[in-house]
């Protein structure tokens, strides 16, 4: 099974690595978490292997998995609902400027309870 993610890995990151920072983090999030990686249900919803070793996400048919409520933990639901909502740009994160990202990326930190600079 190792073998399996790291080759959907491999070719996740094929795929993104030409692609906006916002899909980038999604990629990294679901690979990371690996558990939607390793569910089949999930990859033939969401995922499409390329010729060229690419594999691609279609962010609508993953967000259509995510919100049909597929059994898992809260948690692997939440991993899911982040890496898709940043992939699909919901926040429109991409047209922000440097300032508010920085805000951004505060606000999360604090969410999360890390440190954040001052």
């Amino acid at each position: 099974m190792a073998d399996r993610v790291d080759e959907l890995a491999a070719g996740l990151r094929a795929f993104a690595q030409n692609e906006s920072a916002t899909v980038r983090a999604a990629v990294e999030l679901l690979i990371w978490h690996e558990r939607w990686l390793r569910r089949p249900d999930f990859g033939r919803a969401a995922l499409t292997r390329r010729s060229e070793g690419q594999v691609w996400v279609s962010w609508r048919r993953a967000r259509e998995f995510a919100d049909s409520g597929p059994r898992s933990s809260t948690t692997e639901l939440a991993i899911l609902d982040l890496a898709v909502a940043l992939g699909e740009n919901r926040y429109r994160l991409t047209s922000m400027g440097h300032v508010h990202r920085r805000w951004i990326a505060d606000a999360m930190a604090l969410a999360l309870g890390v440190a954040v600079g001052s």
